[in-house]
């Protein structure tokens, strides 16, 4: 169910660490990330969704978008996104992964999210989506009062790319 929203929601700045960026807009984080899943990054956007989970009592949704420099994390940066999924999943509506790019690195994401999804068994709250509008959807299939429309995460998403002076 979507909920109708006032355009007025006023976006936070932009957090930037090394090739990734976050926002959060109500009670969604986005994320994107331009330089390679590493730990050091890995762990600033836990921080971010730590921030986020600390700050409310509610649920919260999150969306991260991959671009084709963002190579997927290595064997030993598992750890690090144990610890990140440890902290967002108990309170998680949905999780969503946005590759942007062409056909070989969507499949790429969605052959490492799959085998993620089938580690830790939670295939009906993460998903992958093909582009940003299908993310936003899935995002507002899963929407609170205080989640963004899909104007406001479009905003967001342009924040993130300007931030990184993405193409």
């Amino acid at each position: 169910m979507t909920h109708d929203r006032k355009p007025s929601i006023i976006l936070p700045a932009v957090q930037v660490f090394d090739g990734v960026a976050s926002v959060t807009v109500g009670d969604t984080l986005l994320t994107l990330w331009k330089a390679p899943a590493r730990a050091a990054r890995i762990r600033h956007v836990t921080e971010v969704a730590s921030a986020l989970v600390r700050g409310r009592e509610g649920s919260i949704a999150a969306c991260q978008f991959l671009l084709p420099s963002a190579s997927p994390p290595r064997l030993q940066e598992r750890s690090e996104i144990i610890a990140g999924l440890d902290v967002v999943m108990p309170r998680a509506r949905r999780l969503v992964t946005t590759p942007l790019g062409d056909a070989a690195w969507q499949a790429v994401v969605r052959s490492v999210m799959r085998a993620g999804l089938f580690l830790i068994g939670q295939s009906t709250l993460v998903k992958v989506a093909a582009n940003a509008a299908e993310a936003f959807e899935l995002l507002g299939q899963v929407s609170s009062e205080e989640s963004p429309g899909h104007h406001e995460l479009e905003g967001a998403l342009h924040a993130l790319y300007d931030a990184l002076k993405a193409p």
